[in-house]
């Protein structure tokens, strides 16, 4: 029977029980920013351009159109049952054996995708202001530091979240306002380069721009009145932060044109208007403290999976110790760290990295707004006893629409990334083999 707000009957064990409700309203949208506004902005945008060309400006409204349909189910179920590590156990209500295999597509994506992506970015942008420096090193020795910086305790990179957005956000209306006066307007003419093929492309590309924002809903067990927060720092830093993409893609293109942008990154776009102190704040406090924030905030959420996971009893117990002293899942972070080093050793192109790692994201996020109707229909107390009451034809009609838009990605990417698609279904694999294994006693 349905009880209202009530974890149990599809959570089970919680992870954790012990953490503090220290974030705020303000503290949670810095970090949705801080997650959204990564290194794919400087890499993939430019990539997006040599797919499809001028067009990019709107193939970031197509890409953005998954996201915003996804926020009714997501103000649902987070004002229905926040919690931690919230879109695995969202997926879990809607089907068990499909959430671990979507934990074990998201825990390649991260290592294989996301960290290597915003590791490079900072590398790349170091390597603006030190002509000469080696990327891939670099890149190794970014993610050095700030696995070091969570090995020792979140709390700090936490609380200096909302100053790093706020130098971020400094860094990018720099660039928009700087690079206004020297648009011109004939680079702004619509021109689709690669065809509805290559538009398609670029909008599936384009969708991790906006799509990590609704992982800020991970710490549900540490936000002050969570129920409340958490659906209006999802709209604030959502619309936030697509305002400030189309501004930022409206410059680049405007002032150097896509063939050219396509040719760099948002970086060299930066050089062509911008001298001196100006371009060093944008290379420093937009690029690259965009890049190492989202990299401090995935390395602390894929610990969390870990310690989920192994909670679960799907990982080694191994996985489930907490430092004594730092209060770190140490042994997670370690292996994240060592999978993200060996991926930047192979170098792979960062197009298949940003392929990677949207696909990871679009898996989990279509089985969360399954999730969502799923609640609608099974529990409908605990829906009505939602914080933020969404209508329900509203929730399930903009589910059906991104399930399908998301489809179509998960499809177009699966094309691109060609036999690495096999990694992916190799963990989808994996995933169902370790369900099915412990439901049936196989192992402990």
């Amino acid at each position: 029977m349905d009880t209202g707000y009530d974890l149990r009957f599809f959570v089970g064990r919680r992870v954790s029980g012990n953490l503090r409700r220290e974030i705020g309203l303000v503290g949670l949208i810095a970090i949705m920013i801080g997650l959204n506004i990564g290194g794919s902005l400087f890499l993939l945008t430019a990539l997006a351009a040599g797919l499809t060309g001028s067009s990019i400006i709107i193939a970031q409204f197509v890409s953005a159109a998954p996201i915003l349909l996804s926020i009714p189910a997501y103000v649902a179920l987070s004002s229905a049952l926040p919690v931690t590590c919230a879109n695995y156990q969202y997926a879990k209500l809607f089907s068990r054996p499909l959430a671990v295999a979507a934990w074990m597509v998201l825990f390649i994506a991260i290592p294989l995708g996301m960290l290597p992506l915003f590791a490079l970015a900072s590398a790349k942008l170091l390597a603006v202001l030190v002509p000469g420096l080696p990327v891939t090193l670099c890149a190794i020795g970014v993610m050095s530091l700030l696995s070091v910086f969570n090995l020792l305790g979140v709390r700090i990179t936490t609380q200096a979240q909302f100053v790093g957005v706020a130098v971020l956000l400094v860094a990018l209306l720099t660039f928009i306002f700087g690079g206004m006066p020297a648009i011109d307007v004939d680079n702004l003419a619509v021109r689709f380069a690669g065809g509805p093929i290559g538009f398609l492309g670029a909008s599936a590309l384009l969708y991790t721009l906006l799509a990590g924002g609704l992982f800020g809903v991970e710490m549900g067990d540490e936000i002050r009145n969570a129920r409340h927060v958490i659906p209006r720092a999802l709209v604030i830093s959502i619309a936030t932060v697509l305002v400030l993409y189309i501004l930022i893609e409206i410059v680049a293109v405007g002032v150097v044109g896509w063939e050219q942008f396509s040719a760099g990154t948002l970086g060299d776009v930066a050089a062509a208007f911008l001298s001196g102190g100006w371009l060093g704040l944008f290379v420093i406090g937009g690029g690259i403290m965009a890049s190492m924030t989202t990299i401090n905030l995935a390395l602390a959420a894929a610990g969390r999976y870990a310690l989920a996971f192994s909670f679960d009893g799907y990982f080694p117990r191994a996985f489930s110790q907490v430092s004594e002293r730092f209060g770190t899942p140490h042994n997670g972070l370690l292996l994240i760290y060592l999978m993200t080093v060996a991926t930047l050793l192979i170098n792979p192109p960062l197009m298949v990295i940003g392929a990677m790692l949207n696909f990871g994201l679009l898996f989990m996020v279509t089985l969360v707004l399954l999730a969502a109707v799923r609640l609608l229909r099974r529990h409908p107390a605990t829906y009505e006893n939602s914080a933020v009451h969404v209508r329900p034809r509203l929730l399930v009609l903009c589910c059906r629409a991104a399930v399908a838009i998301k489809l179509v990605y998960m499809l177009v990417l699966a094309v691109a990334l060609k036999w690495t698609f096999l990694i992916f279904v190799g963990a989808i694999l994996v995933g169902l083999a370790l369900f099915y294994s412990r439901k049936r006693g196989l192992w402990r």
